[in-house]
């Protein structure tokens, strides 16, 4: 094997994995995460700087679609995972390791078998120096009446009145730091979103699960408050790795997720504590992020009501910086109150009422929060609000 081969073969060693959530996926996405992590694995930021496509959860056949679509665009060599809903541990760690052999082998034989080929077309073509090369004529552009496959923009007035092109540009359903499944469609005019429509796709109305611990007390089981409250920290923390990604802030986002990681593994509560409060206190002093964000997503108590929100959002009426603060105070509390051994005794999950979908109805305020956003900020209103995917159905979406 020549040097490309090797410097091909280590690289292989070492894949940038990109994770694609599917809804009710939510359980494999994080033994996903954490694996990657053991593995000092570094994630992709997109498809396009990754070898290793990980879906996570079973995509109904208009997601499969898209993913399929990400899949065809990924460069060679590469490698896909496919992990059901109910993965384990050992399930994902199997998968990742055929994953890593595949990729260990494919550049190591394409790569001699490049460096063979190109010895080879030395040899037939040497004296030939100046002909003019064959085979090329079936390889010409076809025009479809689109450059690239992006629909040509339209024209409009915008908000000032000025005619200005309008692009209609899908944000997911597959994109890094993003809720599983969720397709939001905008229409930009320059880099300002005018109009927007949301769909989750592959919905399966199951449970969330985040509610796990209330959907389990409601079926008769004995769960402790503590139980329930790891699971809400845990929630909020991993809003706030993609919150804290989306804004550039990737140190922080991986704080959040090694603390979620924790929580779900069942650390003890004082090192969680300590742990946490050391990482609210840098997230919540930043004057950038709070600069960055601020008047982002403004939710008043009128859009409450009309829209029927639940949960954080309902609580805590403002703008991103008002959530921010509020998801950071409840998770502390909620890492607080971890050792409680009473039993669990509401029905309030980390988004609204357990066994429901309350996300539907952020879904559909969702639209009327995007418009005049630039697109940058778009994707941090989504970040923000932090949608649950799994438990929104057909009918919901």
């Amino acid at each position: 094997m020549g040097l490309t081969g090797r410097l091909a073969a280590y690289a292989a060693g070492r894949p940038r994995p990109f994770t694609v959530p599917v809804p009710g996926g939510t359980r494999a996405r994080l033994l996903v995460e954490a694996e990657l992590r053991r593995r000092a694995w570094t994630p992709a930021p997109g498809p396009v700087e990754s070898g290793l496509l990980v879906v996570c959860g079973d995509p109904g056949p208009e997601l499969a679609e898209a993913v399929d679509a990400v899949w065809a665009g990924l460069p060679a060599p590469r490698a896909r995972v496919a992990l059901p809903p109910h993965a384990t541990e050992a399930d994902v760690r199997a998968a990742l390791d055929r994953a890593a052999r595949h990729l260990g082998d494919v550049p190591a034989q394409r790569a001699g078998l490049a460096e063979d080929h190109a010895a080879e077309h030395a040899d037939e073509h040497s004296g030939h120096a100046g002909q003019p090369e064959h085979g090329h004529g079936e390889h010409g552009h076809h025009m479809t009446g689109s450059p690239g496959g992006v629909a040509m923009a339209e024209r409009a007035p915008d908000r000032d009145g000025l005619k200005l092109d309008v692009l209609h540009v899908p944000l997911g359903p597959v994109l890094a730091d993003w809720p599983a499944g969720l397709r939001v469609r905008v229409a930009m005019q320059g880099d300002v979103v005018q109009d927007a429509e949301c769909e989750v796709l592959g919905g399966t109305g199951g449970g969330s699960f985040w509610d796990g611990p209330w959907l389990a007390a409601a079926a008769g089981e004995r769960v402790t408050r503590g139980e329930a409250e790891r699971r809400r920290a845990a929630s909020h923390l991993d809003g706030l790795a993609r919150f804290l990604a989306v804004a550039g802030w990737r140190g922080q986002a991986e704080r959040a997720r090694r603390l979620r990681d924790g929580v779900l593994a069942g650390a003890p509560e004082e090192e969680l504590s300590a742990a946490f409060a050391r990482f609210a206190r840098r997230t919540g002093r930043s004057r950038t992020l709070r600069w960055m964000v601020r008047g982002l997503g403004v939710v008043d108590r009128a859009a409450v009501e009309r829209y029927g929100l639940a949960g954080l959002v309902a609580r805590h009426p403002g703008d991103a910086v008002t959530r921010l603060r509020a998801r950071l105070a409840e998770t502390g509390a909620a890492l607080k109150r971890a050792g409680d051994r009473t039993a669990l005794g509401d029905g309030e999950g980390p988004r609204g009422p357990a066994g429901g979908a309350p996300s539907a109805a952020t879904l559909r305020a969702l639209p009327g929060l995007l418009a005049g956003a630039e697109l940058a900020a778009a994707r941090l209103i989504v970040a923000d609000l932090d949608p649950d995917p799994d438990p929104i159905g057909a009918a919901d979406a």
